[in-house]
């Protein structure tokens, strides 16, 4: 890296020195003056405008009849206002002293400075007339030198920012990738069948909660009724959504309607309404059946109105229609999550990829193909392997992997670049990696002074940051999103992380392994708007038990901030249950602590734990009050879950 160093700055305090001085001494000024050399002599008075403030550290001259130089210093000096030439250095080189003085009459050209006549100004002190105007000229003087110094530093790529960072990188044919929008889809519904046809238009706008708008990119149709192909096994077909008014059900083909029969007493298309019961087996499986769906509803593709990574919502945030459609009277929903979103390209990232386009430009390298890659709008990430790095990879491939949030547009425009880059007689494997989506709830402890929901939130946003940050290929580790919570002021500990994944179109299934492994070719990704954090904030007894025989039995329940009970899938938890009463004596006393005992409830996909304690000893149990004797049950290791209450039954 070049260090440019800032040749153009000054410091603001020696700026105003340099103006007093000139104020005080006069200002000093460049001059030049004409003389002719005489041979044997060697003082030359030097007069000028001013006095005479300094001198140039050469004089120009002619030697033999060629021009030449001298130097201040060896061959003369200045004092008092005059030139004074030196004598020849002993003993005499005579290489030396063949240039050691000026040819006789020739002439001489000094360079010199002076001083005009000073300003007579002499109080420059803060606060006073002059040092005022003196410290705001010099401010800008300053700033004068300082841009000076930016527009110097703006020619290198390390330095350069924003639009100079723009035009440093455009001499190499490269541009900033600008901010791309998520991408992704909505369904809107009806609440029930239309009489008609109802267009959603493009254009069509949806919005989040916070307002962050989306707009539909290609019509949608929720038809008044549907013709489905479908294929009969037997006697029974299935629909794809639930029937409201059967039309006509027919083999392909033909006109004439099939006769159907309840699918279940009460019931006609069955349990799920969606499943027709022929009266025979007919001609041909395949059939056509028109019907009216109970369930009216289409889904439409739709793009984020400002690009960024902002517009990456999860499943179930677009739920706000502005201005509804005309017919639409249901509701509007993003049954997956919006993704595609990007920042545009850092200057730190734009210096990477042109410090590599050489390299880029050369091909037949694993990196050259990596960036040419990574400078496709809308490539998230690249990862390029051949058999150098990985040995199951066969010789002669590479295998280029790549993740986006538009694959129909980004998708050729990859295999394209990848063709261009590869070297000759290779062959390239061009992948677009699978998502996994990780969604989920994080249970985590308050400390005493009780979280909230501004750490709650931090949390959330600490664990969302880390799988975005996740490679191609990278595992999910659940305890290292879970040891997050400790950077968080306010939270204690993580009572349970369950974390759930979803591959393609399959059913959520529960993360249940550390690490969870993600193949190579897939990468995991958060679903923000199903990511929670929720906190355990107390316990609740619902009933305890004392056997004659001193056992405690009680079941518990750990409840959050709105008092929901928790459905745990492994937790255990250590506890004090605490027996208090009021001795029937004295009633109106509070009441005390008369035993105490100390257990562990576990709880197993679960809201609820049941556990038995070691035998407790009531002292003087019979001149208690039986009605007034309770069990508080609290965490033993942390405060800041809230103890619960129940009564005691005997």
């Amino acid at each position: 890296m070049i260090e440019v160093g800032h040749p153009f700055a000054k410091l603001l305090q020696d700026v105003i020195d340099s103006l007093v001085t000139s104020l005080e001494l006069g200002v000093e000024q460049p001059a030049s003056l004409e003389f002719l050399y005489r041979s044997g002599t060697r003082v030359y008075p030097l007069q000028g405008p001013g006095p005479v403030s300094g001198l140039a550290s050469q004089i120009t001259g002619f030697v033999a009849g060629k021009p030449a130089i001298f130097t201040l210093g060896q061959q003369y000096t200045y004092a008092v206002g005059q030139l004074v030439w030196q004598d020849l250095p002993s003993p005499v080189d005579p290489d030396v002293a063949a240039g050691w003085f000026p040819d006789d009459n020739s002439r001489l050209t000094v360079e010199y400075f002076f001083r005009d006549l000073p300003s007579g100004i002499t109080d420059f002190n803060v606060g006073s007339v002059a040092g005022t105007l003196v410290r705001a000229v010099s401010r800008e003087i300053k700033l004068l030198y300082e841009q000076m110094d930016q527009a110097y530093r703006r020619a290198f790529i390390d330095f350069a920012e924003g639009v100079a960072l723009d035009n440093v990188v455009a001499l190499l044919g490269i541009s900033r990738n600008q901010a791309q929008p998520a991408q992704g889809e909505v369904t809107f519904s009806l609440k029930g069948p239309p009489r008609a046809d109802v267009l959603i238009p493009t254009g069509t706008r949806v919005a989040n909660a916070r307002g962050q708008m989306f707009k539909v990119s290609a019509p949608g149709v929720i038809k008044a009724t549907l013709d489905e192909a479908t294929t009969a096994s037997g006697v029974v077909v299935h629909m794809t959504t639930p029937i409201a008014t059967l039309i006509h059900v027919r083999v392909a083909g033909t006109t004439a309607d099939l006769a159907t029969v309840p699918t279940k007493p009460g019931q006609p298309f069955g349990d799920e309404g969606s499943t027709i019961t022929l009266a025979a087996v007919p001609s041909s499986p395949n059939i056509i059946v028109t019907y009216k769906s109970k369930t009216p509803g289409v889904t439409v593709p739709v793009i984020a109105v400002d690009p960024g990574p902002e517009g990456n919502l999860g499943s179930g945030s677009l739920t706000v229609m502005p201005t509804p459609p005309r017919g639409v009277d249901g509701g509007v929903v993003n049954k997956k999550p919006l993704t595609g979103g990007e920042a545009a390209e850092t200057d730190d990232q734009l210096r990477q990829r042109a410090k590599h386009a050489l390299e880029e430009a050369g091909n037949a390298t694993l990196n050259a193909t990596r960036y040419a890659v990574l400078n496709i709008k809308g490539v998230d990430s690249v990862e390029v392997r051949d058999f150098s790095v990985d040995a199951t990879i066969p010789l002669g491939e590479v295998w280029v992997r790549f993740s986006t949030g538009n694959p129909g547009e980004v998708g050729p425009l990859v295999d394209n670049v990848v063709n261009k880059t590869r070297a000759a007689g290779i062959k390239a494997r061009v992948m677009q990696v699978t998502t996994v989506t990780i969604s989920g709830t994080l249970y985590v402890i308050p400390d005493v002074t009780g979280g909230g929901n501004e750490a709650y939130a931090r949390s959330k946003a600490a664990v969302v940051s880390a799988l975005q940050g996740l490679g191609i290929g990278e595992p999910v580790s659940p305890r290292k999103l879970a040891s997050l919570v400790f950077q968080v002021a306010g939270l204690a500990d993580v009572g349970e992380l369950q974390l759930d994944y979803v591959r393609g179109g399959d059913l959520a299934k529960p993360v249940d392994k550390d690490p969870f492994v993600i193949d190579t070719g897939e990468q995991a990704r958060p679903d923000e708007g199903a990511i929670q954090v929720k906190p355990i904030r107390g316990l609740a007894a619902s009933s305890a038990s004392l056997a004659h025989d001193g056992t405690l039995t009680m079941t518990v329940r750990a409840v959050t901030d709105t008092d929901a009970p928790i459905r745990f899938r492994a937790f255990q938890l250590a506890v004090l249950g605490t027996v208090r009463a009021k001795p029937s004596a004295t009633p109106n006393q509070p009441l005390q602590q008369v035993a105490q005992v100390s257990g562990t409830v576990t709880f197993t996909a679960t809201d609820h734990a049941t556990s038995t304690f070691p035998k407790v000893t009531i002292a003087n149990l019979a001149s208690l009050d039986a009605a007034t004797i309770e069990l508080v049950i609290q965490s033993a290791a942390y405060p800041g879950i809230l103890p619960g209450t129940t009564k005691l039954s005997m």
